[in-house]
């Protein structure tokens, strides 16, 4: 009766495999060095240079580890990310915020979306989204990426609009595949580990479990397009009318690799916005969503952000609250979770923080902590655990969608395909485009 789809069960094992990140030895420090000895190659005679025959024997020659040795990688990677992430925190955000009115909604939204299908703009982009790309006039990716990635877009469109004009019972499909073909151009645009597509594995990078109906990602799973796709957010953006700022993800990304997580469908449906009043209905159980207001406050010394968690009614756990704002000030007004955060510390944030359709930010009760997800991953979760659900039990999913089981688990699944039909192009542009879109 798939009963799992609106179940909340969560296990996690600690487990790894190789390395993605390392500290030892320090790669910053390593690149240094080779600069100071090439700065050394340089004022050496051309006698003395043909002695060594090469730079490199030059360099092996004063103890330097040959920085292009994959034993290295996790060492390098550790340097990419945070070197990315100091890079954004120091940065204006270059992203815009971009108010649609509903009745142009869908058409503004696929306006938006075929405007990404351009190479000009792609590589545009690239330089837009990432912040350590350099100055030099080839920083960036070539036209011929670009348009590997155009045609990626391209197809996630098509398959979007397939599925968006096609029967709710090969919804899943074809939302997974096109979310999936979206996905590869986001991770380019965004990931400072990844700058062509063929750098990217073959792989989903998570697992479909059939015997509990549950995802599987992060720790000894393959590698693949999941595991790039959170990756390719090292901070998480927090922006509306009046609020800006980003939040560290390294220790997520670091963790991430570190644990391994079986998620069901109930769980990773009660992280998102859109389905909160309908979870707790169908289901019994409350939301992980919260709403959540920022206020700007100014005094003599610094700026100030206010968090205002909850509705008056419900707020989140104080435990949740801790994980997410642990060493800043926590108190208790009118029923709602109020949390005061220095502008300047907003980086060390721990919380996940989503955008509904309106532009209205929400907290969000973390199970997977400390990793973080991005509300995209999640949606990837989501839709690929639905459409293995469609393509090797077509006869229970008949019977979810024909409403002949259970009332609430058919409502449950047509008010999450309903709602992310609407938002999925927002999800989309918030990550691979210039703009944050939202319906007024």
């Amino acid at each position: 009766m798939l009963e799992e789809i609106s179940q909340d069960k969560l296990k996690k094992t600690s487990a790894s495999n190789q390395p993605m990140f390392s500290t030892t030895p320090d790669y910053e420090s390593l690149l240094q060095e080779k600069d100071s000895i090439l700065g050394k190659w340089k004022t050496l005679e051309k006698d003395k240079q043909r002695e060594f025959g090469s730079l490199r024997k030059f360099e092996i020659e004063n103890g330097l580890l040959d920085i292009k040795d994959p034993a290295l990688l996790p060492s390098k990677n550790t340097y990419l990310l945070h070197n990315e992430i100091k890079r954004r925190l120091s940065r204006e955000d270059p992203l815009s915020l971009l108010p649609i009115e509903p009745l142009d909604f869908d058409d503004a939204a696929l306006e938006l979306a075929e405007s990404l299908e351009n190479i000009t703009e792609i590589r545009e982009l690239y330089k837009i989204r990432k912040a350590s790309i350099g100055n030099s006039s080839n920083a960036g990716i070539s036209a011929e990426e670009a348009a590997k990635l155009k045609n990626c877009f391209n197809q996630g469109r098509e398959l979007f609009l397939s599925g968006r004009n096609g029967s709710l019972m090969v919804k899943p499909l074809n939302f997974f595949y096109a979310l999936t073909a979206y996905t590869y151009g986001v991770i380019v645009l965004n990931s400072p580990f990844r700058y062509r597509k063929d750098m990217l594995p073959g792989s989903h990078g998570m697992a479909y479990l059939p015997a509990s109906i549950q995802a599987q990602f992060g720790g000894d799973c393959a590698r693949g397009t999941f595991s790039d796709l959170v990756s390719a957010f090292p901070t998480h953006l927090i922006k509306a009318p009046g609020i800006s700022f980003n939040i560290d993800c390294s220790h997520s990304l670091i963790a991430f690799y570190e644990n391994r997580f079986d998620v069901s469908l109930g769980t990773l449906l009660s992280m998102i916005p859109e389905m909160a009043d309908y979870y707790h209905l169908t289901t019994g159980n409350k939301s992980r969503c919260f709403p959540m207001e920022i206020s700007s406050t100014n005094n003599i010394r610094s700026v100030t952000w206010e968090f205002q968690i909850g509705n008056g009614e419900t707020r989140p756990s104080s435990a949740s609250i801790e994980q997410a704002f642990n060493g800043f000030n926590v108190t208790e007004r009118f029923g709602k979770t109020i949390v005061t955060v220095p502008a300047a510390n907003s980086s060390k944030l721990n919380a996940i923080i989503y955008t509904d359709l309106r532009g209205n930010l929400w907290f969000v009760e973390n199970p997977f902590f400390p990793v973080m997800l991005p509300e995209i991953a999640v949606h990837f979760l989501i839709t690929s655990i639905f459409s293995n659900i469609m393509r090797y039990r077509p006869d229970e999913w008949g019977s979810v969608l024909l409403n002949e089981v259970s009332s609430n688990i058919s409502l449950l699944t047509r008010h999450y395909f309903s709602s992310f039909q609407r938002k999925f192009m927002l999800v989309i542009l918030r990550a691979s485009s210039r703009f944050i879109p939202y319906t007024i």
